[in-house]
């Protein structure tokens, strides 16, 4: 009878995930601690002990399996399992797995997801986003907007034109918020461009939570002032912030299981993207620079070739160098080409691995393969603005002089 059992364990742990049931987590969670400590079905107390934080897992995900029949049928498995192994007379296990109901002070820690359910998303530059599903944009919305909203934390980024210069914004301010749960109380993490440095804390003052084990099941950690990496431990999630002169950076690597406890992804941009109308069409920025910035009165302040030359020395590849191109021709500032460099730098270390082979496959030329093109201007930028309607290099300097004559 023990085989079937874990037969069916086997069947349920590589089965395919059911949006924020985790009952295949749970699985194999426990399927991978069998087979690593040579656990048998049988009255042992490692055994019991094994099956206690099994039946946990199942208790805290089970708001979100009702109806899964894969669910009711492992848990009942293990339950009996629990009471044929007389598992409560072992003084560690005593009252884990009685009541249906976890207990409310106790906090869980996730098990650890397989490499095929880790997703990642970035946001950096001016700006270009890497969203879940490994697309990139390049966008200028303006505002607040969440980038990654669930049931456990919120990470919201708020952008602004920086330059007076239309399509041109970067990340300004960016907002962390870990919500209460067993594992910790409600957290608040700030950082601004225009102050110096990253903080290197919540805003509360604390800089971790311990749970009633002596673990910390959140904590920020810091290499120096612009670099942050705020861990949730309990939920095997990361949020990993930058600073790179006045321009902030943000990456997000979290299960799906994390993810998708949020029914409504439609506003976030690591899942739905920039809004429709602020997306820039870079490849045809790169096909003609020229008549990108006469269409939007921006200037090209580095000549594409020297930027790919720049960007090239820094070892920046793909999708990064490809930012990285784009916001040198378009700003000349040196510190989004450090900041694009490092932020490829988390990506290799943070991101799946599946994730990073889609980014290469999908990666595209800054030169103009397209020579014999017939995309006209109106076909490549939508809403050029008129000559007259962002004032000249030379307007501005004329008001500069006249304010300095004043005073």
């Amino acid at each position: 009878m023990s085989m079937v059992h874990l037969f069916a364990l086997a069947a349920i742990a590589f089965s395919d995930a059911i949006s924020a049931c985790r009952v295949e987590e749970c699985a194999l969670w426990f399927h991978k601690t069998k087979e690593y400590e040579n656990l048998e079905p049988k009255a042992t107390e490692r055994y019991c002990q094994a099956l206690q934080t099994y039946l946990k897992c199942m208790n805290d995900t089970m708001r979100f399996c009702h109806g899964n029949l894969r669910f009711h049928s492992s848990e009942l498995v293990m339950r009996r399992h629990w009471k044929e192994f007389e598992c409560e007379k072992w003084e560690s296990c005593n009252g884990g797995a009685r009541s249906q109901v976890r207990p409310i002070n106790t906090c869980y820690f996730n098990p650890p997801p397989s490499n095929r359910k880790i997703k990642y998303c970035a946001l950096f530059g001016d700006p270009h986003l890497l969203m879940f599903n490994g697309s990139v944009q390049t966008c200028s919305e303006e505002g607040a907007r969440p980038l990654v909203e669930n049931r456990y934390f919120l990470v919201q980024v708020t952008n602004k034109n920086v330059r007076a210069e239309a399509l041109t914004t970067t990340v300004a301010k960016i907002t962390v918020l870990i919500r209460k749960h067993n594992c910790t109380s409600t957290l608040r993490y700030e950082a601004n461009a225009d102050e110096q440095g990253l903080p290197q804390g919540f805003t509360d003052g604390t800089t971790f939570q311990r749970t009633d084990h002596n673990r910390n099941s959140v904590e920020v950690l810091s290499q120096d002032n612009s670099y942050v990496e705020i861990a949730m431990h309990y939920i095997h999630s990361s949020i990993h912030i930058r600073r790179q002169g006045p321009y902030l950076s943000v990456s997000v690597k979290a299960p799906s299981s994390v993810l998708e406890t949020d029914s409504d992804v439609s506003n976030e941009m690591c899942w739905s993207g920039c809004s429709r109308f602020s997306v820039i069409a870079q490849e045809s920025v790169f096909r003609k620079p020229e008549k990108f910035v006469a269409c939007y009165a921006r200037q090209l302040h580095v000549p594409k070739k020297v930027a790919e030359e720049r960007c090239s020395s820094v070892g920046t590849t793909d999708a990064f160098f490809a930012a990285c191109v784009f916001d040198l021709m378009l700003t000349g500032d040196d510190y989004l080409v450090h900041l694009a460099r490092n932020v490829q730098s988390d990506f290799r270390r943070l991101a799946p691995y599946h994730l990073q082979s889609q980014i290469i496959k999908n990666r595209f030329s800054t030169h103009n393969d397209n020579q014999n093109s017939t995309e006209t201007i109106s076909d490549a930028f939508q809403g050029c603005l008129s000559s007259n309607t962002v004032p000249s290099s030379n307007v501005f300097l004329a008001i500069i002089l006249m304010i300095s004559f004043v005073l």
